[in-house]
């Protein structure tokens, strides 16, 4: 008995009728639809097959998304900026080598980085609208082909008169690459913020001076000495001339009727100019004595004092993205940013300048000062931008000129005062510059106030 067979034999499978609303028999609810699977796969168990696994679901295929035009552009963009940052620090390095080859003096090698820095400055201002005329790319590209014609040509320079003009054209590079890059990252946006994109560029130059510190002895070794190490290191700057050029997007021309003497006669943009000079400028002259001063005051071993010492340059690596990426999100204002950044500054400093300071509290105050030059750097950099909307690349040029004068000038004002009165008066000497950068917070427009 039962309701009959279906025709393929395979009865009603416990259902009253063939249709499909029927009601089920025992209460069983209906067999719902799964998935579609691959197969049925089969769990294998003490060496024999188990039950077939049912119901398992294809898995989403999944595809990395392509880099966006943007993206590309600010990581490319962030390479030229590494490659430009090795020129600052290859010489550095290397310094006992040519010394001895050339018979130079201490003075002379520290006159190679001041001509880089003072060529840097003088190309800035020059140069300030340029990215603006020509193209940020193809500024940018000009920028790092000088790079590399100064590198090729410290390495065959037979006397240090020519050594001295390889830098001097290190500093034209670089004067142009820097401009360029930042008029880049502001065409990449259109308009746009773009500080986390800044951040990301101006994260590039303090890793390519640590590139560089690091990559030129093994490189002396294995081709043979200084010469051998500044043309392989050529070679790496050729490489990320012609990926950058071929792969970088082009942006669009931003033809302004303004120029450098525009950027001298606005205030917001000088503020701008005292904020750089105690974020790069304030880096690298704490950065030269940092290590001299954990070996002196406190004997640490070597490792200990250059770790504190490339840690205030390193920073600007993680903190100059960290900066750009707050103001992005809207965690903080541009001027609250630079104001927090001053105050970690000079308590960093404070805490360096303690007499009687303990060790740790002495690595603190290097930390602190690591943080703060490096956080504002996009917020700065933007801020000059909005500031003269006639000239911004003037503006920015201004601004990272900024930041060379407090370097050139800082390091040697500290080495004055250290040789005269010790490390405590040296601190409380360079604290003048982020002072005053605080007190400037008080009186100029943030980006915010100009959109």
């Amino acid at each position: 008995m039962g309701p009959p067979r279906r025709p393929d034999r395979r009865g009603d499978r416990g259902h009253e009728g063939h249709d499909q609303d029927a009601r089920p028999r025992r209460g069983r609810a209906p067999r719902r639809p799964w998935p579609q699977v691959r197969g049925r796969a089969r769990l294998v168990r003490r060496g024999r097959p188990g039950r077939p696994v049912h119901r398992v679901p294809h898995p989403p295929r999944l595809r990395p998304a392509d880099l966006t035009e943007r993206t590309r552009g600010v990581l490319l963009a962030a390479l030229t900026a590494i490659a430009v940052g090795i020129t600052y620090t290859d010489q550095a390095a290397l310094i006992p080598l040519f010394k001895a080859d050339l018979g130079i003096s201490d003075v002379q090698a520290g006159f190679l980085p001041t001509a880089l820095f003072i060529s840097a400055v003088i190309t800035m201002l020059a140069t300030a609208t340029l990215a603006d005329r020509i193209g940020a790319k193809r500024m940018n590209v000009f920028g790092v082909l000088f790079s590399l014609l100064s590198n090729l040509l410290f390495a065959i320079g037979p006397t240090y008169e020519t050594l001295l003009v390889a830098k001097a054209v290190g500093g034209i590079g670089s004067g142009m690459a820097f401009v360029g890059g930042v008029r880049y990252i502001a065409g990449l946006y259109s308009g746009t913020r773009s500080h986390f994109g800044q951040g990301m560029y101006g994260a590039g130059y303090p890793l390519g001076s640590a590139i560089g510190l690091q990559l030129m002895p093994p490189l002396a070794l294995a081709f043979g000495g200084w010469r051998g190490a500044f043309l392989a290191s050529s070679t790496l700057l050729a490489a990320v001339l012609v990926v950058y050029a071929w792969l970088a997007p082009t942006v669009q021309r931003a033809v302004v009727p303004g120029d450098i003497r525009d950027a001298a006669k606005d205030g917001n943009s000088w503020w701008c100019f005292v904020q750089h000079a105690a974020g790069f400028g304030l880096a690298l002259a704490t950065g030269s004595w940092i290590s001299v001063y954990m070996l002196r005051e406190f004997d640490t071993s070597l490792v200990l004092a250059g770790a504190l010492g490339a840690f205030v340059l390193i920073a600007g690596l993680f903190m100059r993205p960290l900066g750009g990426w707050l103001i992005a999100r809207e965690r903080a204002t541009t001027v609250a940013l630079m104001r927090g950044s001053q105050v970690l500054n000079l308590l960093g400093l404070a805490l360096l300048a303690l007499p009687g300071r303990p060790l740790a509290v002495a690595l603190a105050g290097g930390i602190a000062v690591g943080v703060g030059v490096a956080l504002p750097y996009a917020a700065v950099f933007n801020t000059a931008a909005a500031s003269l909307p006639r000239a911004p690349g003037a503006a920015q040029s201004l601004t990272a000129v900024g930041g060379t004068f407090g370097a050139v000038v800082g390091a040697p004002v500290m080495g004055a005062a250290i040789e005269r009165f010790g490390f405590s008066a040296a601190w409380t000497v360079i604290a003048v510059v982020p002072l005053a950068a605080l007190i400037g917070t008080f009186f100029m427009r943030g980006e915010e106030r100009f959109s």
